[in-house]
C-alpha cells in the first residue's frame, strides 16, 4: 500500500472528516470506498453507454422493458425479428 498527498479546500476537509466520523470509518477506509465507487459508476456508464444500440435495436426502452424481457423465454434473434415485424427499431 502507498501514501497519497493532495490539497482540498477546508470546507471539504471538514466535510470528509465529518463523513469518516458518522460512518465510523478512517479516512482511509473512507477514501478507498469513495474511489471503489466513482470507479464502479465509472465502468457503469461506459456499458450502459455500450449497450444503448443493442437495446434500441431490442426496442428496449425503459428499465422495465428490459426487466419483462429478461424474465421471458425470449432470445435475442426472437425480439430482433420481432422488432423489425412490428416496423420499430
Amino acid at each position: 500500500m502507498t501514501t497519497m498527498s493532495f490539497s482540498v479546500e477546508d470546507d471539504i476537509k471538514r466535510d470528509f472528516n465529518a463523513w469518516a466520523k458518522q460512518a465510523k470509518k478512517s479516512k482511509s477506509d473512507l477514501f478507498r470506498e469513495m474511489v471503489q465507487t466513482y470507479k464502479f459508476n465509472q465502468d457503469l456508464d461506459y456499458h450502459t453507454k455500450k449497450m444503448e444500440p443493442i437495446l434500441d435495436a431490442l426496442g428496449l426502452k425503459t428499465e422495465q422493458d428490459i426487466y419483462d424481457y429478461l424474465e421471458s423465454d425470449q432470445t435475442y434473434e426472437d425480439r430482433l425479428r420481432q422488432q423489425r415485424l412490428s416496423g420499430r427499431n
